[in-house]
């Protein structure tokens, strides 16, 4: 190899080289500035130095000698960073400060200010996130009953798919055909959580399936009625519960919920409702399809200076005027969707009806 930066290594035989690697990071003496390489069935792991090593690598059975290291590129930290020499200045405070990373793809709204440098920024996010190989613009809001939205490709390969990966499971996403948050990972997590074991749970919206396989996947002994009335979006999801091989445990069904739960005559431990728009408009059904005791998590719209409790004071009138009565037990901002408007995610525990 090129002449390099020298430094102590240790070389082991590359069937070692994982187990190794593993021991030296966790003993913080592998040196991450600079590249290992293989040479003749070796692999050559740079050090941080040589002082007390020695005795640790005769542990591990390997030889310490002196190599010659490429440095690793350093990457850059920020947008700004990239992009100081080929902006005006002004237009830096304007650089989007939030986007989604979808699998290998990234989501992104470009400021108007911005739109003549779209392509240059869309550029620097990828060098941000090397793994990532599309840009996609963000068009307008979600609209309509399956909750789609447009995007337009600003750089990188004209595809919409991806496979994204959240928790230990595995999605396949087509922001073209059906919605997809990943801005809700954490109350997907705390939910799936929360689920003890032997529940009967409603997806009432299940979408992709990102809800209930992960319930699934974290509590093997929950059973999961996953209702969603995108065909396009239940056929994602039927192939996101085979890849995640929870068949037996999730039950899949296409169609409006308010129609399909008119068959099911069953009640449900815990009920989640994530469509923040018009989950108010179902909320008469959760309460009918949930056992007394039971759980409905509820996602929906607040606005104003104080949008959780304006959320709390919609639904409490709602709850009363169906005549029921629960308990809120768990109220917080989940997300800002515009100025002075939040998705709230409200945890009923309902107490009669």
């Amino acid at each position: 190899m090129d002449k390099g930066v020298r430094c102590w290594a240790a070389r082991v035989e590359k069937n070692r080289a994982e187990e190794v690697r593993k021991r030296l990071l966790k003993l913080d003496i592998l040196n991450p500035r600079l590249k290992p390489f293989e040479r003749n069935g070796f692999i050559y792991f740079p050090l941080k130095d040589q002082e007390k090593v020695d005795d640790i690598l005769g542990e591990l059975n390997v030889s310490v000698v002196a190599a010659d290291f490429e440095e690793r590129p350093e990457r850059p930290k920020s947008l700004e960073e990239i992009l100081s020499n080929k902006l005006p200045r002004e237009l830096l405070d304007l650089l989007p400060s939030s986007y989604d990373l979808i699998g290998d793809i990234i989501l992104v709204e470009i400021p108007h200010e911005l739109k003549p440098y779209e392509k240059l920024v869309a550029e620097a996010l990828m060098k941000l996130h090397p793994r990532v190989k599309t840009v996609l613009s963000k068009e307008g809001a979600t609209r309509g009953a399956y909750r789609l939205r447009e995007y337009r490709i600003i750089a990188g390969l004209n595809r919409f798919e991806t496979i994204h990966r959240e928790h230990g499971c595995v999605y396949r996403v087509d922001l073209r055909k059906a919605f997809f948050n990943p801005r809700m990972s954490g109350e997907r997590i705390r939910v799936a959580r929360s689920v003890s074991e032997g529940e009967k749970v409603l997806d009432m919206f299940a979408g992709i399936g990102s809800f209930s396989i992960l319930i699934a996947r974290k509590q093997p002994t929950a059973t999961i009625v996953a209702i969603e009335l995108n065909p396009e979006a239940y056929k994602l999801m039927l192939e996101n519960i085979k890849l995640n091989r929870v068949e037996d445990r999730v039950k899949p069904i296409l169609g409006d919920c308010r129609e399909v739960l008119k068959q099911i005559h069953e009640e449900f431990d815990r009920v989640i409702m994530d469509l923040p728009h018009s989950s108010i408009n179902y909320l008469d059904l959760a309460l009918e399809k949930t056992k007394q005791n039971g759980i409905i998590h509820l996602y929906l719209v607040g606005v104003g200076r104080d949008p959780v409790e304006d959320a709390r004071e919609t639904v409490l009138k709602k709850v009363r005027g169906l005549g029921f009565d629960v308990d809120i037990f768990y109220a917080r901002r989940v997300m800002e969707i515009a100025p002075r408007k939040s998705t709230i995610v409200l945890d009923l525990k309902v107490k009669c009806g």
